[in-house]
């Protein structure tokens, strides 16, 4: 979630860091999603040619040990600001499990509204969760970051901003975000966040969705677009506000549920580019079937997340679930603006990497790139 140019490959800058939270049974699994360049650069006197032409070896799958809470935790959103990682809303699971109807039956966890949030701090020497209470909490919110400032944006039936480094009284200070206009201003739906404005979507059940902009300096939001269809994951704005890309489960326009992939809002133009991104065949899922079928108007497939990990570097991350593997991926590119409003975007891919675990009930809880803010690389 940043801004960037497009088209040109920079080796010099490594690139920023991709945590995954994956549900393994009963229990979690922590990655962290590492740039592996440097490595390869060692290895280009043995294997000039292998280097010349990419390598997996640009991604490196880290299993991070951190410090293990005394409760499962389901989190609506995962954050990483100035090495601080944040887990915000969804539930938790209770310490006791509930009692079975009848005898014989399974037990199952209790769960209950997150009414804090956790974070860690990666540059202490000892690990530890701390919890951070909310005066209201909000636990249906979904969250986006700001690297300008630091603040963070939840997303929800009562929006707010939230200040991470202001705890007045041991709860943590926010502020209500105004509410969406128009006929559809129902609940945001996150897509993605500039410098400048905040992209989200207004949803209205099985009905067309209107797509706004807030203007994070003026406090007011603008209404984009009317009428498209789809679920969407976040992505990135690139180019000065100029075009905003996220992973669409079907054709924006059209509807066509044939078409999911990576769609292009030229946003000057406020219209939705008639074709996806080229280039990304290998690297995007194939959404199985039964997905199409939304239980509740709540999506039950983790869509494909998008990122901007570098200079002109972006990174998908995706799940792929079957009875006797998950697989997690994660695909890197670059992008390539089109000559003309009537072509496509067309990415060219730099590397992929799939991390295998056992089978069963394993699900991504939250994926993130680390942000830093300017007060943040200063210190």
């Amino acid at each position: 979630m940043g801004i960037g140019g497009i088209a040109s490959d920079v080796k010099n800058a490594r690139d920023s860091p991709l945590y995954v939270l994956v549900r393994e049974g009963d229990s979690s699994l922590w990655f962290v999603i590492e740039d592996g360049r440097e490595q390869q650069q060692h290895q280009q006197e043995e294997e000039s040619e292998k280097a010349k032409i990419g390598s997996d070896d640009d991604i490196i799958f880290r299993r991070l040990g951190l410090p293990k809470l005394s409760y499962q935790r389901f989190p609506r959103s995962l954050l990483v600001i100035n090495s601080k990682l944040y887990m915000i809303g969804g539930s938790k699971s209770s310490d006791r499990p509930c009692r079975p109807l009848r005898e014989g039956e399974i037990q199952f966890l209790q769960t209950e509204p997150a009414r804090e949030y956790e974070y860690l701090d990666f540059q202490e020497r000892t690990l530890r969760w701390r919890r951070q209470y909310f005066g209201k909490y909000h636990p249906g919110c979904q969250h986006l970051a700001s690297s300008k400032d630091g603040l963070i944006y939840g997303f929800g039936p009562q929006s707010y901003i939230m200040n991470p480094s202001r705890r007045p009284r041991n709860v943590v200070a926010t502020e209500p975000l105004p509410r969406m206009i128009g006929e559809y201003a129902h609940a945001p739906q996150p897509l993605a966040i500039s410098n400048n404005k905040i992209y989200a979507y207004g949803r209205a059940g099985i009905l067309p969705h209107y797509l706004f902009s807030y203007d994070i300096e003026e406090k007011r939001w603008e209404c984009l677009c009317k009428h498209f269809w789809g679920e969407w994951a976040t992505g990135v704005v690139l180019s000065g506000d100029s075009y905003l890309i996220a992973f669409g489960s079907r054709h924006p326009i059209k509807g066509d549920m044939e078409r999911p992939g990576l769609w292009v809002f030229d946003i000057n133009r406020r219209q939705w580019l008639d074709e996806p991104i080229e280039g990304l065949d290998e690297a995007l899922p194939v959404i199985p079937d039964w997905v199409h079928d939304e239980v509740g108007y709540v999506y039950v497939y983790y869509l494909p997340c998008l990122f901007q990990v570098g200079k002109d570097r972006f990174a998908l991350i995706w799940e792929e679930s079957g009875n006797e593997s998950y697989k997690l991926h994660c695909h890197k590119f670059t992008l390539q603006a089109p000559a003309s409003a009537d072509q496509p975007f067309v990415a060219r891919q730099l590397s992929n990497q799939v991390k295998i675990l056992n089978g069963g009930n394993n699900k991504i809880l939250g994926c993130t790139v680390a942000l830093e803010t300017e007060q943040g690389r200063e210190v």
